[in-house]
């Protein structure tokens, strides 16, 4: 079995506008041209970096005074982005590159709700009507739509519900983006190192768009894990299946306990959203004792894919575009912790291979690493990307 591991990274070595900073100024683009178009002055930016969302939105207001998918999305994602608390918090947080800080920065709002609260909780207990939390706090809470002011009991009450609808909101309208801009952007080129991989048999993206169907999926037996959701313009809020939440942060028996806030968290929503495992399957034939075969050759019947076998000694992983980041921990532990699967992981430059190696140690430690990676035990190799072709 051939099974490849994509991320964020494989979009954008396809030049993708993928980054959170790209969908960040898309929304912030929207309300700039809205807001000029009812006021009759509709503009053009001098700097690339601002014209890229120009001609887009400008096609796609025109089109919808006379076409009703047009101005069904317009008014969607004005809906979406208006008074959004997340979109909010954004603008005045310092994030870096890459999908990872979004969940960061909602982890800490999460977070921090969840220690004020702690904090109210117990001084109401004890009977204080003095109390006191800390400056960065308040800040958090005021960023995300709390004014705390001389009540700190209003910090209990929380807009937990506001705080999940517009995650629900912003989800949606990263799909809008994703569905109506990304899918729909030409890709001019192909990536050598994807395109002379072995015939593959299944492909775990923790991506949201369809690239990889796009541009390489040439067979009909290829199964595909969107474990995070696939983003679908046919969706509405309520039935999107994007995952976009929070790793676990509680310890030992709490997190059984406290679920005040479990609706923010990824393993909820991979439950409550019906995104499926699929991978699982493959770790359960991975570690069965069935006989291990690589497709070799696919051809065409009467219209139907025939495909040739070999028998082989090991499982093919491949990782692209992913950080092996830990919040991914356990779904990478169940793949690269197999004997009889070979891992090969590419990475762009010295800094990223870098990256990856200690990403590597936090996911399956050190011992395994070191083990994994020379010898005759061996299961471990990292390969730099060839590029664009």
């Amino acid at each position: 079995m051939n099974i490849l591991v994509i991320g964020n990274g494989f979009d954008l070595a396809h030049e993708l506008q993928t980054t959170y900073r790209d969908f960040l100024r898309f929304t912030e683009e929207f309300m700039i041209y809205k807001t000029a178009k009812e006021n009759g002055q509709e503009q053009s930016w001098n700097d690339d970096e601002d014209t890229r969302f120009f001609q887009y939105f400008a096609d796609l207001f025109n089109k919808s005074q006379r076409n009703e998918d047009a101005r069904k999305i317009v008014n969607e994602l004005d809906m979406l982005i208006k008074d959004n608390v997340w979109l909010s918090h954004f603008k005045f947080a310092q994030i870096k590159k890459g999908w990872i800080d979004f969940e960061s920065e909602i982890s800490k709002v999460v977070q921090t709700l969840e220690d004020v609260r702690k904090i109210v909780d117990n001084a109401l207990k004890q009977g204080k009507s003095n109390i006191k939390i800390e400056e960065y706090q308040k800040r958090i809470l005021r960023h995300v739509g709390v004014g705390v002011g001389n009540n700190i009991e209003n910090a209990v009450r929380i807009p937990k519900e506001r705080g999940l609808k517009d995650l629900d909101r912003l989800i949606r309208c990263l799909e809008i983006y994703l569905s109506v801009y990304i899918n729909k952007s030409s890709i001019e080129k192909t990536l050598p190192d994807i395109s002379d991989l072995p015939y593959l048999d299944k492909v775990l993206s923790f991506n949201y768009t369809s690239t990889y169907e796009r541009l390489y999926n040439n067979h009909s037996f290829l199964e595909i894990d969107y474990i995070h959701g696939k983003a679908d313009i046919r969706r509405n809020i309520d039935t999107n299946n994007m995952v976009l939440g929070i790793d676990e942060y509680l310890k030992g028996d709490e997190k059984n306990e406290n679920i005040e806030f479990i609706a923010f968290k990824k393993f909820y929503q991979r439950i409550h959203k019906e995104t499926g495992c699929l991978y699982k399957e493959w770790v359960s034939e991975i570690r069965s004792d069935k006989k291990i075969f690589e497709i070799t050759n696919i051809c065409k019947q009467s219209g139907n894919d025939v495909i040739s076998k070999k028998d082989v000694k090991y499982h093919n992983l491949f990782i692209f575009g992913h950080s092996l980041d830990i919040t991914d921990k356990d779904v990478l532990r169940d793949l690269i912790l197999n004997d009889n699967v070979q891992t090969v992981i590419f990475y762009m430059d010295k800094d990223d291979y870098g990256r990856k190696i200690a990403n590597l140690v936090k996911v399956i430690g050190q011992d395994e690493l070191i083990r994994r990676t020379g010898g005759i035990t061996k299961t471990i190799t990292f390969t730099p990307i060839i590029g664009i072709k």
